[in-house]
C-alpha cells in the first residue's frame, strides 16, 4: 500500500458508505436517456456492484448475435444530480465567502474556483466515454501499455450524458 494501513481502513468506510440509488430511480434515468431497460439490455441487475457521490454501476448484458451475449457495466447517475448541481456549487461558494470573512486564514476560495468548471464535464458521461476512448487509444500504441492495461471498450449506443455503458472487465477491490 501508498498509505499507511491506518489510512486504508479509514478511507473503506467512505466507499461503503456511498449512496445507491433506489432501483425506481436507476430505472428512470435509464428510461429519460435511452429508453426501455427491456429494450436495451438482455438482462439488468439491479443491485448496483459499486456506487460513488455521482453514480453507481450495475452489470448487463447485450445480445450481440443468436448466439452470444456480452457482459457490460452501465454506470448510472444518480437521478436529479445533475439538476442539483449548480445550486451546490453556489451554496458551497456562499459558505466559502462567509467563513472567509470571519477567519481570514480561511483560504479555501480556490477550491470553489476548481470545483465549479469541472463538476459539469464529471456529471456528462459523453465527455467520460470520449476520455475513455482516447485512453484506449493512447495505451495501444506501445506494446507495454497493451500487456498490462486494459480499457474498457464504450458502447457507444447504450451510453448518454447520464448513463455510460462499458465492456466488464473483472477488477480486484483491495
Amino acid at each position: 500500500y501508498l498509505l499507511p494501513k491506518e489510512y486504508i481502513t479509514a478511507f473503506e468506510t467512505c466507499l461503503d458508505d456511498a449512496p445507491r440509488s433506489k432501483w425506481s430511480d436507476v430505472r428512470a434515468v435509464i428510461q429519460e436517456e435511452l429508453g426501455r431497460i427491456e429494450d436495451l439490455f438482455e438482462s439488468f441487475e439491479q443491485e448496483p456492484i459499486a456506487s460513488a457521490s455521482l453514480a453507481q454501476v450495475h452489470v448487463a448484458y447485450i445480445r450481440l448475435n443468436d448466439k452470444s451475449r456480452q457482459k457490460v457495466a452501465v454506470k448510472v447517475q444518480h437521478r436529479g444530480l445533475r439538476e442539483t448541481s449548480i445550486g451546490d456549487i453556489d451554496a458551497c461558494a456562499s459558505a466559502v465567502k462567509v467563513v472567509s470573512y470571519f477567519f481570514e486564514d480561511f483560504k479555501l476560495a480556490w477550491l470553489v474556483d476548481e470545483i465549479s468548471p469541472h463538476l459539469p464535464k464529471e456529471l456528462d458521461f459523453i465527455n467520460e466515454a470520449k476520455n475513455c476512448t482516447r485512453a484506449a487509444k493512447d495505451f495501444s500504441s506501445t506494446r507495454f501499455w497493451r500487456s498490462c492495461i486494459v480499457v474498457p471498450q464504450v458502447i457507444e449506443n447504450r451510453t448518454s450524458e447520464r448513463v455510460l455503458t462499458m465492456s466488464f472487465e473483472e477488477g480486484v477491490n483491495a
